[in-house]
């Protein structure tokens, strides 16, 4: 599907504006104190551990277009989240995901696959098989990444909420870092990196703030742009570790 029919909403999917207030980790306790006063914890999926394997071309295209500023931007990650019983199993279900943004504006595509918990956790990340697992599912989220292989796995802790007043899905994020790099791409890198940083995100259609936003604002994170991604892969590349 090309890039800009799938902006348009992939046929069946809305457009979500996802924006995002962002600073140190010592605000987590008063954002999520705000966000518990303001919000109702997500009913599903309050907390829980995420973890992605991002991927990227030789010349780090989706870095570059992250720094670069550009309105057009692409993240291709395989994600799953923490589950002790399906590990425990051998058998856990991640996503591969692909991210795409116009400006603020953004669709994601995904599929489930089922994979090996030793190959997924254990396996470093500059074992080819990666690469190959990337290159048979890609055109299923309607992407050719040719060459793209992994270039570190990031995770974090996630607390979820829906803001019934401005009817948004509200994250927050921290303990971020990137435990595995690809050490055949970063020689030089020791993972983990981490970040000291917490971010909250909100989605909505119109990408409306929220009401809480000055609260957000005096609890230590500040209205931006932030990309785990971005940051994490930015140090990694440049060796700023």
């Amino acid at each position: 599907m090309p890039f800009c029919d799938t902006l348009r909403g992939g046929g069946d999917r809305p457009l979500v504006c996802e924006k995002k207030f962002a600073g140190p980790r010592s605000a987590v306790d008063r954002a999520r104190a705000v966000l518990l006063a303001r919000c109702v914890p997500d009913g599903e999926h309050p907390f829980n551990r995420i973890a992605s394997v991002y991927f990227d071309s030789i010349g780090l295209a989706s870095l570059a277009e992250k720094d670069n500023g550009d309105s057009l931007k692409r993240k291709i990650r395989l994600r799953w989240y923490d589950d002790e019983a399906a590990a425990a199993s051998g058998r856990i279900t991640a996503f591969l995901e692909v991210k795409r943004r116009l400006c603020a504006a953004r669709d994601k595509a995904r599929v489930a696959v089922q994979v090996s918990a030793k190959w997924l956790l254990q396996t470093p990340l500059d074992d080819p098989s990666f690469a190959g697992f990337l290159a048979a599912h890609a055109a299923e989220i309607g992407e050719r990444p040719a060459g793209w292989s992994p270039v570190c796995c990031i995770s974090y802790d996630r607390l979820r909420f829906f803001d019934p007043a401005g009817f948004s899905r509200v994250s927050l994020d921290w303990n971020i870092e990137a435990g595995r790099v690809n050490a055949a791409r970063f020689p030089w890198v020791a993972a983990p990196v981490r970040l000291d940083a917490a971010v909250c995100e909100f989605k909505n259609p119109g990408g409306v703030p929220p009401a809480w936003a000055a609260e957000m604002a005096a609890a230590g994170l500040a209205f931006g742009q932030f990309s785990k991604y971005g940051e994490l892969a930015g140090r990694i590349a440049r060796g700023e570790i």
